[in-house]
């Protein structure tokens, strides 16, 4: 991504963001044929796209805020080896989100963000299956599953709900006993004789370099990237001016795909979303062949270990920020017996740490919508799921501004039911 511009120009579409979801819309905009301009001051995949787990998780039908969430919360507080972290420095920012992520999580609200959560996430296996093989990327989607294991006999009985949730909503898992368990992974620690295992779900094997791939492949189609800091979005007389640190550019239409920063975008059209930055942190551990062979998360950790192409990595931290506030790379240090625990035999020293904001919204939902009157279109709020969510994402967007029938309902990822 090396173009640069430093006087005005037009584009017919201007897409502010080139993480997977911004690329993703970017995508099916110039599969229409549509003049496409990419907007970020980073390049394709830099920042929250780069770092995430690599599962594409087209099984999980859960919100984040489930009944029970709070005194859950308040548990692992008093946890320095829990996932949940509050930055209090910036509790402002985060304090009144919480409130409505809790009361989302109630009995009896919290049905359709479950439903909601299905419909994308279920549609999303084929759009990405279609999407790789579109750029000639397939060998970098694995056909391997998403396996969640359990180190407490508790939580997997507790967790019946949730698979409950998926036989009546026909996503195909498997319930796995020890002996099942570690014939699909050898190497899992002694203490996990429970695991659920989502036998259709994807894993991606380099989310940064499936990026690239899918930015130079729009380049090669004829879209344009530039690389600058947005500043503004303002409208006009029939189009858009949208002020960067490299000029200004003129479009017809804008999407926004920037992640935790839309709201600062959206300023000027008079709105404001309720996505605020939970930072996630990896670890990343030199390449065992054969250690891990797919996506696995440790259920009381929320901690997963993926193979993929540059070596092991390791995720966790849910931690409550605001934009600006520098990481504690403590948080995910101190997960690394935990690393141990779950693959014992993983071996060498954690080669690099890495750091993100996932945009999240109190209901887990992404927002995808046009903003009232406005050829501007939103993209964001993703949270734990802008992997998985990416590619039918872009056709929604790109459904949404054609007026054709979406591919599944649009309401529950409204801009209107906040």
């Amino acid at each position: 991504m090396t173009e640069s511009i430093a006087t005005p120009r037009t584009t017919e579409v201007a897409v502010i963001g080139s993480g997977v979801v911004g690329l993703s819309c970017a995508f099916h905009l110039r599969e229409q044929r549509r003049d496409v301009l990419m907007i970020d001051p980073h390049g394709f995949g830099k920042q929250t796209s780069h770092g995430n787990a690599g599962s594409i998780s087209t099984g999980d039908v859960l919100p984040q805020s489930t009944p029970g969430v709070l005194l859950t919360g308040l548990k692992m507080l008093f946890d320095a080896d829990a996932p949940l972290k509050l930055d209090f420095g910036a509790w402002s920012s985060w304090l009144g989100w919480v409130m409505r992520f809790v009361y989302n999580g109630g009995s009896s609200r919290v049905l359709p963000f479950i439903n909601a959560m299905h419909a994308i996430n279920d549609a999303s296996r084929a759009s990405w299956i279609e999407l790789s093989e579109a750029i000639d990327a397939r060998e970098l989607i694995a056909e391997t599953g998403w396996l969640h294991v359990y180190s407490e006999e508790a939580s997997f009985e507790k967790g019946e709900w949730e698979r409950q949730l998926m036989r009546e909503r026909g996503v195909s898992h498997q319930v796995l006993d020890a002996r099942q368990l570690r014939d699909l992974e050898p190497g899992i620690g002694e203490m996990f004789r429970h695991a659920v295992f989502q036998d259709q779900a994807l894993a991606m094997r380099d989310p940064g370099q499936f990026c690239k791939r899918l930015g130079d492949a729009l380049l090669a189609r004829g879209a344009h990237a530039l690389r600058a800091n947005v500043a503004q979005v303002l409208p006009g007389k029939g189009q858009y001016r949208i002020v960067t640190d490299q000029g200004t550019v003129h479009a017809d239409k804008v999407v926004l795909a920037a992640g935790v920063w839309t709201n600062r975008l959206l300023r000027d059209l008079k709105v404001k979303v309720p996505v605020i930055p939970a930072r996630g942190y990896h670890l990343m551990y030199p390449d065992q062949p054969g250690l891990v062979h797919r996506p696995t998360l440790w259920a009381e950790r929320y901690m997963v270990l993926s193979p993929m192409l540059p070596g092991i990595r390791m995720t966790s931290i849910k931690e409550l920020t605001a934009i600006g506030r520098d990481p504690d790379y403590r948080y995910i240090q101190r997960r690394d017996a935990d690393a141990r625990r779950l693959f014992p035999a993983l071996a060498g020293q954690p080669v690099a740490e890495w750091a993100g904001y996932r945009p999240c919204t109190p209901d887990s939902l992404p927002i995808i919508d046009r903003v009232g009157d406005h050829d501007v279109y939103v993209a964001t709020g993703h949270g734990h799921f802008g992997l998985t969510q990416a590619p039918t994402t872009g056709k929604l967007i790109v459904q949404m501004m054609s007026g054709s029938a979406p591919l599944i309902p649009l309401e529950p990822y409204r801009l209107s039911r906040f």
